[in-house]
């Protein structure tokens, strides 16, 4: 199978190298050349347009930060759909709405191709181990088809239903990750105050009820000040904005929810957005005038 990749970032390239070190044959395409020239040395080629990677190759993944920069990638002018071939697949990894994998779906089989959502969980270094879970919506054969491709970097692989199903699985998995993460810094400030050794405490948690993924991955960093850049603050905004989109079409008041989108407003009103989220507690930290670290 021949391979496309548009979009070499945070997560895209270190997806896009798996799959060179690992004998796909796959061409690459980015805004930023200095990108593409770096997977060529790897062993990639490098892609031509979008248009004509659409019109070439068997299978197009793309790695986009957010739904506007999708749409006009895959389906505006240019873009991957504009010349596509007779059977192209194109694998949508960016965390978008529903209804948008649903329009692009629909773009798609118009021009005989065809289209799955498959937005990716994990950070940078479990990219890089190729251990992502990929959660993915539409066409089972289109995703039988391009199963090798997603193993190559992913350990957890699902298709969830029908096209948009990959894409709400995801903004689910954003909202419990954004919630645990919120009430994790509340809970290392309330214990701070308390007294509580916070090292003795983090080694206790992750083995008691209270333990999470958010727990395990951020009090680290939080304890040691040395944050990170595994993703930022707007994007967890923006992730939260979607939910909040799905809610209100659903006629659902989420509470908690609510509480939780209402704490990243205030991380990203207090100039933290383009930080990792665990930076987030320096927002807690100003508003309840406490420091965990002094």
């Amino acid at each position: 199978m021949r391979i496309g990749w548009i979009g070499l970032g945070r997560m895209g390239r270190p997806m896009a190298e798996n799959l060179v070190r690992k004998g796909f044959d796959v061409a690459v395409q980015n805004r930023s050349q200095g990108k593409v020239r770096e997977l060529v040395a790897m062993g990639a080629a490098a892609g031509e347009s979008f248009a004509a990677m659409g019109a070439e190759l068997d299978a197009v993944h793309t790695c986009l930060p957010h739904t506007g920069v999708a749409r006009e990638v895959i389906a505006g002018p240019g873009g991957v759909l504009e010349r596509a071939r007779e059977g192209l697949i194109i694998v949508d990894h960016t965390t978008i709405h529903p209804d948008a994998a649903r329009e692009f779906a629909a773009t798609a089989r118009e021009r005989g191709a065809a289209y799955l959502d498959a937005p990716v969980s994990g950070s940078g270094p479990v990219a890089e181990r190729g251990e992502l879970t990929i959660m993915c919506g539409g066409d089972p054969e289109a995703f039988a088809a391009v199963r090798p491709n997603l193993e190559a970097m992913g350990k957890t692989i699902e298709l969830m239903g029908e096209s948009g199903s990959g894409a709400a699985a995801k903004v689910v998995n954003n909202v419990l990750m954004a919630a645990n993460l919120a009430v994790a810094m509340e809970a290392l400030i309330l214990a701070s105050q308390a007294g509580l050794d916070l090292e003795r405490l983090f080694a206790v948690v992750r083995t008691a009820s209270g333990a999470s993924r958010a727990w395990e991955r951020n009090a680290p960093r939080i304890l040691s000040g040395e944050f990170g850049k595994d993703g930022s603050a707007w994007l967890t905004m923006h992730d939260q904005d979607t939910a909040q989109e799905m809610a209100d079409e659903f006629g659902l008041a989420l509470p908690v929810f609510a509480e939780s989108r209402r704490f990243w407003r205030a991380v990203v009103d207090a100039g933290l957005g383009e930080e990792d989220p665990s930076h987030g507690v320096t927002a807690l930290e100003r508003r309840l005038g406490v420091s965990l670290r002094g």
